[in-house]
């Protein structure tokens, strides 16, 4: 980062502090995980990570019954219809 930006003049030590947040950040996050999974709990209070996750991780309310991926709006359909049914 140190001067490698034309017009832009800032000094080695900056990309150097940055660097290391960047990694203290990795590392405590690593350790926040392997901790919880640990404990048997699910590390699921890292903000902005874990809804990301949960929302990409499959679960078994993603398949039929034969084993088919099902698309969510078809499972959001499925779901409203049973809402209407009961």
């Amino acid at each position: 980062i140190g001067g490698n930006i034309p017009g832009l003049n800032v000094p080695a030590v900056a990309g150097e502090v940055f660097s290391d947040v960047i990694f203290g950040t990795l590392l405590l996050t690593l350790a926040y995980c392997v901790v919880s999974s640990l404990f048997g709990k699910e590390p699921s209070s890292i903000p902005f990570v874990s809804d990301s996750v949960k929302d990409r991780m499959p679960t078994i309310d993603m398949f039929d019954d034969n084993g088919q991926f099902v698309p969510r709006e078809s499972r959001e359909d499925k779901d409203k219809d049973d809402k209407d049914k009961k």
